[in-house]
């Protein structure tokens, strides 16, 4: 397919003032799977020092120095914290309790927030010198003072609007946001997942399906890198009790719910997911049969992640490549406009991150070469926010996508067309932009582009349906 092959003068004005020479979404080309084999899924027991007959151990999170897990008895009555720090050698040492630990009070499922310096728990502790509360939970926070020490802050209980009348289990704290399970009524289950943030005011929101779905989900987690959630499930398929999911995170949008292979799951209760700070070992908790346990009582066990996510397939990736796919289809709208209107600026804006920069690849027909020249975000989307006296459609004929789990390059062969009736472009350019999945999803990081240029005609496999993508 040729281009109509344009001045410098005519380039260097389309280029401002409407973007890149591309068009909407063509047929994509997936990077090619796998073909070696999956690895198996190996399933170990963690060693945990100092576990006595008759209780168990669940909870289990690991960061680079530091661990907190929780043991108790059975119906985790008499539930107490432990943590241990590791040795310059790399070995642990002997897990301690920690030192506010009181043996009238329950203390359970710890989290070390990503600094390793907040631990959220929950407690049947009084807050402060209020009266006991029996054995209701409820949720706390201490700040780690001085790692050699062994020193923690007196634990406080979090605001009375993030508590209820019901006990509060399975609290993460990632930044300014709190995760937590509850059993509070009015929610979506009789165990449910909410979440709040440190400056909302209202009450707690429940996550919506796939998180919560089913009477009970609890011990809801993050990947180091954010890109999936993992929870406990008693949904329908869920065996013994409950089973362990996945679900892919792309923004606050979550993708749909992943059973994990056996032998993750299995005839057990399974509970307490956490994925080590180094991304290598998915921890949790399982009351299968095992040697020295008790039956019915759990102990702590550890499989390879990446081998988890492998084992998972294409499912893994299906929600965030769609994601990623209706983001490079928007890309394209946003310069389409009849004659006299201007682009979608704000919807640029919002597909491109703040410091995302354009660039442009020109013949200098004069100086026989090719010339660069870029644009800020900001500058971009206010050319292509202005009104233009001439109409403009994009035509994305051919996509290819290659991606390292957040990190996405996609190369386009898009079409452009004064009017979106004439049968031939009025020039083809090659598109190559790159995306980061972040907290706002999918964001454009780059765009660079380039008009078809004389004598080097583009592959003619590149949009051979001619039809749009997306």
């Amino acid at each position: 397919m040729h281009a109509r092959v344009l001045n410098p003068l005519a380039l260097l004005i389309l280029t401002a003032f409407h973007g890149p020479f591309l068009v909407g979404t063509a047929a994509h080309a997936a990077t090619p799977p796998s073909t070696a084999a999956a690895r198996e899924l190996v399933v170990e027991r963690v060693d945990l020092p100092g576990s006595e007959a008759g209780t168990q151990t669940y909870n289990l999170q690991e960061t680079a120095t530091l661990r907190v897990f929780a043991r108790s008895e059975a119906g985790f009555k008499a539930s107490r914290i432990f943590w241990q720090r590791r040795e310059a050698i790399g070995a642990w040492r002997a897990p301690e309790s920690l030192p506010f630990s009181d043996p009238r009070w329950r203390d359970s499922d710890p989290h070390l927030s990503a600094d390793g310096k907040t631990l959220t728990f929950v407690s049947s502790r009084p807050a402060d010198d209020a009266k006991p509360r029996g054995d209701d939970l409820d949720l706390f926070e201490t700040r780690l003072t001085y790692l050699d020490a062994g020193s923690w802050a007196p634990p406080r209980r979090l605001a009375d609007a993030r508590q209820s009348a019901g006990q509060e289990l399975g609290p993460e704290r990632y930044g300014t946001r709190l995760y937590f399970a509850s059993t509070r009524a009015g929610g979506p289950g009789k165990l449910s997942v909410y979440r709040v943030d440190d400056d909302e005011q209202t009450a707690p929101r429940a996550l919506p399906s796939p998180i919560n779905e089913g009477t009970a989900n609890s011990d809801f987690t993050f990947s180091p890198d954010g890109r999936f959630a993992l929870w406990w499930s008693n949904r329908a398929g869920s065996e013994g009790g409950a089973d362990l999911y996945a679900a892919e995170r792309v923004g606050d949008r979550f993708g749909p719910a992943m059973r994990l292979p056996a032998p993750v799951n299995g005839p057990g209760f399974e509970f307490t997911p956490s994925i080590t700070a180094d991304g290598r070992w998915l921890l949790f908790a399982s009351t299968r049969a095992a040697p020295g346990v008790a039956a019915g009582l759990s102990a702590v066990y550890r499989v390879s992640w990446p081998a988890v996510v492998e084992a998972l397939g294409s499912e893994a990736q299906a929600f965030s490549r769609s994601s990623l796919d209706a983001q490079v289809s928007a890309l394209w709208r946003t310069f389409d406009h009849e004659p006299g209107q201007p682009g979608d600026a704000e919807r640029l804006r919002a597909l491109m991150h703040p410091e995302a920069r354009v660039w442009a690849q020109q013949l200098n027909a004069s100086a026989s070469q090719i010339q660069a020249r870029s644009w800020t975000a900001d500058a971009f989307a206010a050319a292509v926010g202005k009104p233009s006296a001439r109409g403009l459609r994009e035509c994305e004929i051919h996509r290819e996508v290659r991606r390292y789990a957040g990190h996405a390059e996609v190369y386009s062969v898009v079409e452009s067309r004064r009017d979106a009736a004439q049968a031939a472009p009025d020039y083809v350019g090659v598109n190559s932009t790159q995306w980061q999945l972040g907290p706002q999803g999918w964001q454009m990081l780059s765009l660079h582009y380039a008009v078809e240029l004389p004598g080097a005609p583009l592959p003619p496999s590149a949009g051979a349906s001619g039809k749009c993508v997306g």
